[in-house]
């Protein structure tokens, strides 16, 4: 264990890291240095070594041209020389041997043979160990071959009248050029110029100074120097030699249709082992006259460019494994220096991270270690001010949450108290457990959930109210969040509202009961002044009855006020009636228009109504949506002055019906404009003295709306008029006559 430890702290030090990268990268550098300078060595021997065998095969090549002009000159000079035409159609060889040695005595050529028209042999010469000798060539009949019966024949061809023959004679194969002999024009016969080919094939490697080797177009060695080198060593010179050097450098039938398919282009080479030497051979085209003989190949030992490699090799190995050894132990020393430092930096940002904020590294280095070192000591010191900061700014929050009357929760983002002041730990005593985990759990997963995504000071929905027991609660959840709008969690306000609820409730059972009871008298103060009209006749004057029908439109209004406190008792208690059933709401809308077109022109005010003739069908209450669409259309009517426009429009959107009222009024304060759905409510405006209400007709319109399932807002900018605008869900018809009950 001890061993293991000690091993995983080497190989994480940053000592480690530091030296074995540049270790290991000038390993890697000195192996591919010495590859690649290897490689490049060998590489330039060996583009030299192959020129030098390209230039072989051109002098072969040209060689062989040399040796076939050679034969064609020999030939001219029998076919041309006096006396031998005639001597050849006479059948003289007795004449011919006097005149045939004489002409070529002094030439490279091998054999002479003289055939009379039918392919007789007439004479034939044939030079012996560097002497000529006269008499009959042993080989095949000459008549029988195939290029001799083409120039008997007189046959032509591109290239003229005479071919080139390789012939297997006794002696080796011979190399002949045959041509006619012609007499007065008439062709007496037939002379062939042969060249050993195994003489050629020395005197080719004497000048390629290259070893040669002649195939045939299966490949098989007809003449070779490679195996009378001196360069093949390590067999003794019997009989078996050369029998073992030509089976080792037998080719395929292929490789002469890759040499003759490709001559023109490339020459092919390969690496060949020849009785424990390795040569490299190219191969070219034997081609005499358009004729393919078969191919040949130059050779030269290629042991030396082995060694040098290796030699190359084993001096920049050990140049490179001492110069890596050299940079291993600088490196050594030099990250010790660079490590001390940063341990005793280690050790103090482990104290620091502990918590021991005292700590410092005391490390006085110009280098940037040094910076490191003493940026590091300073942001030590910066943390602990600011840990002294934070702890008595958290004393002062706390002090401040536990002075507040109100209770104040804040959770998690997983619903968890994180704090509790001690006025909210006052309040849930008073509440139960299925209460907290319920009510108010569910109050702050709406929040979490981006239901309430404003903050709690901006936040314009009404706070929620809760029985638990005998006391009323009331609790305003809104999300805490960074500046970058993560959210943290959920801060919970309750406040203990239960005189304020019962407050609430007195004053509403009071308005309920005031209104029914004043409801009842004006009832018969309105029946008697109708009566009082109806009857009066001629007993009163124009004056009286004039007194009795503004009687009649203060009991209208005043029993128009009385109806909107009860409906708002009604509202408040969620005992309102609504008898809901398929309603075209544009049909509506337009009827409403149509009765306030009346005034609003009287009035000097235009009105445009925009209103589609086709049908949107909603699902609720004619009568109580009738009334909604009047208020507007009464607000927009009583803010709006001579002169000015009301536009009415009709529309859907997103699956709803719409309603948009906008006038050219007074507009709304942005102050007053949070607060304008509000119950008895009045926006303070110029006008506000000369429009009589009681600031209800609004905060019934939004909750009919409401009712219905739908939302209705407002958009005003003082001055520049006001639109309101309410937004209804299209529905499926619902049977008529079906009645429902909808509570706050």
């Amino acid at each position: 264990m001890h061993w293991r430890n000690l091993s995983a702290q080497i190989g994480g030090s940053i000592g480690t890291k530091i030296i074995m990268p540049y270790f290991l990268l000038t390993l890697a550098v000195a192996g591919v240095g010495a590859f690649i300078v290897t490689k490049l060595v060998t590489n330039s021997l060996e583009e030299r070594f192959d020129n030098q065998l390209l230039d072989a095969g051109r002098v072969v090549a040209e060689r062989m041209v040399d040796y076939e002009n050679e034969r064609l000159q020999v030939f001219r000079a029998v076919a041309g020389t006096d006396n031998v035409p005639e001597s050849l159609a006479a059948g003289d060889a007795e004449s011919l041997a006097g005149l045939v040695p004489q002409i070529v005595a002094n030439s490279s050529t091998d054999a002479v043979v003289l055939l009379n028209r039918e392919g007789e042999q007439i004479y034939s010469w044939r030079r012996v160990t560097g002497q000529a000798a006269g008499g009959t060539v042993e080989g095949p009949d000459f008549s029988e071959l195939e290029g001799v019966r083409l120039v008997l024949e007189g046959f032509e061809d591109a290239f003229g009248n005479k071919r080139v023959l390789l012939v297997d004679t006794p002696d080796g194969h011979t190399l002949y050029t045959v041509g006619p002999v012609m007499l007065d024009g008439v062709q007496a016969g037939a002379v062939l110029v042969g060249s050993d080919v195994r003489k050629m094939v020395i005197a080719l490697t004497e000048s390629a100074v290259a070893r040669v080797t002649l195939y045939d177009p299966q490949g098989r060695v007809i003449e070779t120097t490679l195996g009378l080198s001196a360069d093949v060593a390590d067999l003794p010179e019997t009989e078996e030699r050369p029998v073992t050097v030509i089976s080792l450098l037998q080719e395929s039938p292929e490789q002469y249709r890759v040499v003759t398919e490709g001559a023109a282009s490339q020459v092919p080479i390969r690496q060949a082992v020849v009785l424990n030497q390795r040569y490299r051979l190219a191969y070219g085209d034997w081609r005499l006259r358009d004729q393919s003989f078969g191919f040949f190949s130059v050779a030269l030992p290629s042991n030396f460019i082995v060694n040098t490699a290796a030699t190359s090799r084993n001096l920049l190995s050990l140049v490179f494994f001492l110069a890596t050894l050299a940079v291993f132990s600088l490196g050594l020393l030099i990250s010790q220096r660079i490590i001390q430092p940063l341990n005793r930096l280690v050790q103090v940002s482990r104290a620091v991270s502990e918590g021991d904020l005292d700590q410092r590294t005391q490390i006085q280095r110009a280098d940037e270690i040094g910076v490191l070192a003493r940026s590091f000591d300073a942001m030590t010191e910066n943390l602990a001010e600011r840990n002294r900061q934070l702890i008595e700014r958290a004393s002062e929050l706390q002090a401040i949450l536990h002075s507040i009357a109100d209770g104040v929760i804040v959770l998690d983002t997983n619903e968890q108290i994180i704090t509790i002041n001690a006025a909210a730990e006052r309040l849930l005593v008073d509440m139960s457990q299925d209460f907290w985990k319920g009510s108010l759990r569910e109050l702050a997963a709406s929040v979490v959930s981006g239901n309430h995504s404003q903050p709690l000071e901006m936040s314009d929905s009404q706070p929620k109210r809760y029985q638990a027991g005998k006391r009323m609660f009331s609790a305003l959840a809104a999300p805490v969040e960074t500046p970058s709008g993560r959210k943290l969690g959920t801060v919970i306000v309750l406040r203990d509202v239960t005189r304020e609820a019962e407050a609430e409730h007195l004053k509403d059972s009071f308005v309920t009961s005031v209104s029914h009871e004043l409801r009842t008298p004006l009832t018969v103060v309105k029946v008697y002044n109708d009566l009082l009209l109806k009857t009066a006749g001629d007993l009163l004057t124009e004056q009286h009855l004039n007194f009795i029908r503004k009687i009649g439109q203060s009991t209208q209004q005043l029993e128009r006020h009385i109806n909107q406190l009860i409906n708002i008792s009604e509202i408040q208690a969620g005992t309102l009636y609504l008898q809901k059933e398929a309603v075209d709401f544009p049909d509506l809308v337009r009827g409403v228009a149509e009765n306030w077109r009346g005034p609003i022109e009287q009035k000097g005010v235009a009105l445009e109504v925009v209103i589609p003739e086709q049908p949107y069908v909603v699902h609720g209450d004619g009568s109580h949506l009738n009334w909604a669409v009047e208020n507007l259309f009464s607000n927009a009517y009583n803010y709006t002055e001579s002169g000015g426009r009301i536009w009415v429009r009709v529309f859907t959107k997103n699956g709803d019906v719409r309603l948009e009222v906008e006038d050219t009024g007074v507009g709304i304060a942005p102050a007053d404009q949070p607060h304008i759905f509000d119950r008895f409510y009045r926006a303070d405006s110029e006008l506000h003295y000369e429009v009589r209400g009681v600031g209800l007709g609004l905060y019934i319109t939004r909750s009919i709306i409401e009712l219905h399932g739908g939302r209705l807002w407002v958009e005003s900018e003082p001055g520049l008029g006001s639109t309101f605008s309410l937004a209804l869900p299209l529905t499926t018809v619902v049977p008529s006559g079906e009645q429902l009950v909808r509570e706050q």
